[in-house]
């Protein structure tokens, strides 16, 4: 058995479907090198479904990896729920998941590989290949950039990274930069912002696909009322803490409304066809 000293780190709600999230617990342990820890954040109480599923992982797989569980007694968020975890990642590298999600067997072992020989590089990502029903059977791409400079001038408007693919080290996360932050729905677009802050040359993104990522309500979650104001109200903490400018403040707020009051099938189509479409550098 091949072990990397990597802490997994997911959380999990009572909104997830116990089916996708089997998967992605046992899609880590199926990886050519195998985490010695995942830590599973429970955010508020679960459905039977969903406790059953983690009851079975850590009674099939207990041997094989240490599986932490940590209970919050009401659901706290993303970017709350994450820090909590972090708390308990014993191993300097931390890999994020999904709890729908597929990791690619051998994504581990070419993050561990390449933040070997890249010291700089802090926060690691990579692509995703995006589905509905079946992993292997993708439709589409979203490629990120991989360059400082293309990957700097992507985060002026969008997620530079493909945040179910990161592995970064704890300890700058944590000392450097607070961990994340509670920004309902960009908890992670606002922690790589800061990175780029703080170091331009920490954040990276492999060219490889990494993730096979579940996609099939994308667009009626970016939709309607409630997305425009989680963007507003994000966007707004970005220029608030010098991260964009108020060009790009401007520009992104109204996009955002623009995009989000389009009927379903006009936005299916925006984020196919515009959103994402191939990153060229």
């Amino acid at each position: 058995m091949n072990y990397a000293n990597v802490s997994i780190l997911m959380s999990v709600y009572y909104k997830e479907d116990a089916r996708y999230f089997k998967e992605s617990l046992e899609s880590v342990i199926q990886q050519t090198m195998i985490p010695r820890q995942i830590v599973i954040v429970r955010d508020g109480n679960l459905t039977k479904s969903l406790d059953n599923v983690l009851d079975n992982f850590i009674e099939t797989y207990g041997y094989l990896i240490e599986i932490s569980v940590i209970q919050l007694q009401q659901q706290k968020g993303l970017g709350i729920a994450l820090n909590f975890g972090l708390q308990s990642c014993k191993y300097d590298l931390v890999a994020r998941m999904d709890s729908d999600d597929h990791a690619m067997e051998n994504r581990f072992e070419k993050q561990i590989k390449y933040l070997g020989t890249h010291p700089d590089i802090k926060v690691l990502g990579g692509q995703i290949q995006e589905f509905v029903n079946q992993w292997n059977q993708p439709f589409r791409l979203r490629n990120v950039p991989t360059s400082p400079i293309s990957i700097l001038k992507f985060s002026r408007y969008r997620n530079p990274l493909n945040h179910m693919t990161v592995m970064f080290d704890k300890r700058f996360i944590l000392d450097v930069l607070d961990g994340y932050h509670d920004v309902p729905g960009f908890e992670d677009y606002e922690l790589w912002l800061r990175v780029l802050k703080a170091d331009q040359s920490a954040l990276g993104n492999l060219a490889d696909i990494l993730v096979a990522a579940r996609v099939s309500n994308l667009q009626e979650r970016r939709g309607g009322l409630n997305y425009i104001r989680q963007n507003y109200l994000a966007r707004q903490t970005f220029l608030r803490n010098d991260l964009i400018t108020f060009k790009d403040f401007v520009v992104t707020v109204t996009a955002g409304i623009l995009v989000s009051l389009t009927p379903s099938k006009l936005r299916a189509a925006i984020y196919k066809y515009i959103l994402r479409k191939d990153y060229m550098e």
